[in-house]
């Protein structure tokens, strides 16, 4: 590659990469915002906080450390409600794997959580939107929470009164970076995941682009997920905290999948077992969540080290491939490829254990409600790109190493002379012949006499020029080879003996026009013609025995031509003796 192309190919890439992260920040951008009917407020001071032990105010509900909150604790929060001229009101607030009872004064406005308390089946993450009634203003708004998980939660999420309306479409537009990036991800996932059957057909199957595909899928999910985004597609809280929970699970397996697919980990036995390790540890937290022995919220830890163990060995491993390439003699586009996919994941890898280490330390300090996966969310993006970045550039190196395996094999099934078949390639056609088809196996006359009295030279263009009309004759032939010499064959991919008989009429008929163009050169052949259905070789049916039988019937036809010649040059030498004794007798 010339630096030219190279310069081009990357201002190519930057280009796109740019155009993708504008058209990202552009959607999630404030500009977007709708119109309010009427102002929201954040209800986030003067609460009483009281649980079993304690009660106290606060004067930010944002900041409180409520300590983590285990199975059966139960946290009120209480504030007294003013006249904010809103009507309809509504609060949203948001619980973590917790039953909820709301209060006006001591009226019991809204329940969350009984059903799934009964049945004992994991409470959902989930966005409350609960409506006051007009009368609300003076009264006290009390929240009763209770964890029905080990380690439920930790710290309060923000209470935001507001229109419903306002409220339903305020919670989005906050979140509108994720959820714009959530939604791409898990679309073009789909679109790769659609696509992937037409690259995982043919003799090499890629199966890299349906694993890619399900990496941006699950991810994406994730991202909505988390951010309770999936509530404005579903009203079923308990299915996206599952998908939030599975998917979370299932993305290391996935990313482990892919590098092993794409042939990126150097021992590809133990990228086998890590990925169908982490897909185990997937279907059996699965499995053991739907039979409600053991709700798929506790692994979470367990997840964190694995993925920050594995992320290590990824790392090490995508270098070593770097190294092993650029040792290899490898081409820039290659270490280029490679280069993108450790960036790449690095970076998303990078940002998650941010998040995670942040998730740790906000969940037993400041409080879980209050966490978020910014950084994942744009290193998912991130990611996402490199993968499609490297398999872009290779598919060019497969497109540039399939033209050369192409051009080599052109060189190796291929008579320099003729641009015919050579006997290789023509041999192995035969051992991959089937279905219904005819053989003509033809032998070019005069070659030897040409050679001999005219030079190889002419001898070459004898072979060259019979070449040219053997293509012209037998247009739809699936193979004309040179077999050695002054043997060819012709494989005709049909059973039709009067179609096959005009394309030997018509190899006749250019014979002879190219005769009337020639001097030193006569173009003559024999033929013979054998098919798949003839009954002499019923018994022992192989495209090698349908040859041999036209190779002894082109012999048959050889024979009459020679003794045909023979009659000419008998012909002649009488001819030619007449001659000189009519001469000597004039003498």
């Amino acid at each position: 590659m010339s630096t030219k192309d190279r310069i081009k190919e990357s201002i190519m890439t930057l280009l796109a990469i740019l155009l993708l992260a504008s058209t990202i920040t552009f959607l999630g951008a404030n500009v977007f915002k709708s119109p309010q009917r009427a102002k929201i407020i954040q209800l986030n001071n003067s609460w009483t906080i009281s649980n079993a032990d304690s009660s106290y105010t606060a004067d930010d509900l944002s900041t409180v450390n409520t300590g983590v909150i285990n199975k059966g604790e139960t946290l009120t929060i209480s504030h007294d409600l003013h006249d904010y001229n809103i009507f309809p009101a509504s609060i949203n607030f948001k619980t973590i794997l917790s039953s909820v009872n709301v209060y006006l004064d001591d009226t019991l406005i809204y329940s969350f959580g009984d059903s799934y308390v009964e049945n004992n089946q994991m409470l959902p993450k989930i966005q409350h939107f609960v409506a006051l009634p007009k009368d609300y203003p003076g009264k006290t708004l009390s929240i009763e929470i209770t964890g029905q998980e080990n380690n439920a939660f930790s710290g309060l999420s923000d209470v935001i009164l507001g229109n419903q309306e306002d409220l339903a479409r305020f919670f989005p537009q906050k979140n509108r970076l994720p959820l714009c990036i959530g939604v791409f991800l898990v679309y073009f996932g789909f679109v790769l995941m659609i696509a992937s059957p037409f690259f995982s057909l043919g003799n090499n199957p890629d199966y890299s682009i349906a694993l890619s595909g399900l990496v941006s899928t699950l991810m994406g999910a994730y991202i909505l997920a988390f951010n309770d985004l999936f509530w404005m597609f579903t009203d079923q809280p308990a299915f996206y905290t599952f998908i939030e929970y599975f998917s979370l699970y299932t993305i290391p397996a996935a990313i482990l999948a892919y590098l092993t697919a794409a042939k990126q980990i150097p021992n590809r036995k133990i990228g086998t077992a890590l990925w169908i390790i982490n897909l185990g540890f997937s279907v059996i937290t699965t499995f053991l969540h739907v039979l409600n022995i053991i709700h798929i919220c506790h692994f979470v830890s367990v997840l964190h080290l694995i993925a920050l163990t594995e992320g290590l060995f990824v790392i090490v491993s995508l270098i070593i491939t770097m190294i092993r390439r650029h040792k290899a003699n490898a081409t820039l586009r290659q270490s280029l490829s490679t280069a993108i996919l450790i960036l790449g994941l690095i970076l998303f890898l990078v940002c998650s254990i941010i998040d995670i280490i942040k998730y740790n330390i906000v969940k037993f300090a400041a409080g879980e409600a209050a966490t978020n996966i910014d950084f994942m969310t744009v290193g998912s993006l991130i990611f996402i790109f490199s993968l499609v970045m490297n398999y872009f550039f290779h598919c060019i190196e497969y497109i540039s190493e399939s033209d050369i395996q192409q051009k080599l094999e052109g060189l190796a099934y291929t008579d320099s002379l003729t641009g015919l078949a050579n006997r290789s390639k023509c041999e192995l056609s035969l051992a991959e012949l089937s279905g219904d088809y005819t053989i003509i196996s033809i032998d070019l006359d005069y070659l030897k006499y040409t050679n001999d009295n005219y030079g190889h030279i002419v001898g070459d263009k004898l072979l060259s020029g019979f070449a040219s009309i053997l293509t012209n004759s037998f247009t739809d032939a699936y193979l004309i080879g040179r077999m050695g010499g002054d043997e060819f064959i012709a494989i005709l991919p049909f059973v039709d003996e009067s179609r096959t008989e005009r394309e030997l009429a018509c190899f006749t008929d250019l014979m002879k026009y190219r005769n009337t163009l020639e001097t030193n050169i006569k173009y003559s052949a024999s033929y013979g013609t054998a098919t798949s259905k003839d009954k002499a070789v019923a018994k022992n049916l192989t495209a090698q025995n349908v040859y041999l039988l036209a190779d002894t019937r082109m012999y048959q036809m050889k024979k009459s031509h020679h003794r045909q010649s023979l009659g000419r040059l008998y012909n002649d030498l009488i001819g030619n003796m007449e001659k000189e004794g009519g001469e000597d007798n004039e003498k």
